[in-house]
C-alpha cells in the first residue's frame, strides 16, 4: 500500500522554464541569450545542482563571463531568477488534499540550496514532511545512490512510495530501486490522477 508521496521540483511543483525565466530578468534579447548560455547552460550551474559549488564562487565565474551591464546585476539575477519559476496550482491543491487523506509528503530533487530554502518558505513548504536535495547530499538522480538515501534518511520503504517526477530516466531509477512512480507531463495533469488513482492513492 502506498504511504508516501514523493515529489520533484522542476516542472512538477515549479516550472523550469529558462527563456521565461531570462524573458522576466531582461527584456533585452540579446542579454536573454547571454543569460541562458553564460548562467543557466553553464557548468557552474551543473555544480550548483551537485553541492560541488557555493553561489558566491558561481557568481564570481559568472562576473567574468558577462558584459558589464549584467556584471553589475549578477547579485541580484542570483538571488532572485528562481521566484521567476511558475508554482504549480494543481501540484499544490494535490499535496494539500493528500495531506488530508494522511499522506507523508517528500521532495525528492536535483536543485540548488537557494532553491530548496524558496521553497521551504512558501506556504505549500509546511505541507512537506522532509526534503531530500542534489545539492545538500552531494549526489544527484537518476544515480541509485540518491533514491536509498531517501529511503534511509525518512525511514521509508520503497514500495510503499510513489514518485512524481518529470524526467524518464529518474522515475526508471526509482523503480530499480523499489518504489513506483509516474513521468509527470506539466500539461497534462489528469494523467497525473489517474495514474495515482490506478495505484489506489486517494485524492
Amino acid at each position: 500500500m502506498i504511504k508516501n508521496i514523493i515529489f520533484d521540483f522542476g516542472n512538477v511543483l515549479l516550472e523550469w522554464d529558462e527563456d521565461k525565466i531570462v524573458n522576466a530578468l531582461s527584456n533585452n534579447k540579446e542579454e536573454q541569450e547571454i543569460l541562458k548560455e553564460v548562467i543557466f547552460k553553464s557548468e557552474e550551474w551543473s555544480k550548483l545542482d551537485n553541492g560541488s559549488m557555493n553561489y558566491q564562487d558561481a557568481i564570481l565565474v559568472f562576473k567574468e563571463k558577462l558584459p558589464i551591464n549584467l556584471k553589475n546585476r549578477i547579485e541580484e539575477i542570483m538571488s532572485t531568477w528562481y521566484e521567476k519559476m511558475r508554482i504549480n496550482e494543481e501540484i499544490c491543491n494535490l499535496i494539500k488534499k493528500l495531506k488530508e487523506n494522511n499522506y507523508k509528503v517528500y521532495a525528492l530533487s536535483n536543485t540548488h540550496v537557494t532553491v530548496y530554502e524558496y521553497v521551504k518558505n512558501l506556504e505549500i513548504g509546511k505541507y512537506f514532511d522532509g526534503f531530500l536535495i542534489s545539492a545538500i547530499e552531494n549526489m544527484m538522480k537518476p544515480n541509485e545512490e540518491i533514491y536509498y538515501r531517501l529511503f534511509e534518511k525518512f525511514g521509508l520503504v520503497p514500495n510503499e512510495c510513489f514518485f512524481v517526477d518529470d524526467s524518464e530516466k529518474n522515475i526508471v531509477a526509482g523503480r530499480k530501486c523499489g518504489m513506483e512512480g509516474h513521468i509527470f507531463n506539466i500539461k497534462d495533469f489528469q494523467k497525473l490522477i489517474d495514474e495515482l488513482n490506478k495505484n489506489n492513492i486517494l485524492v
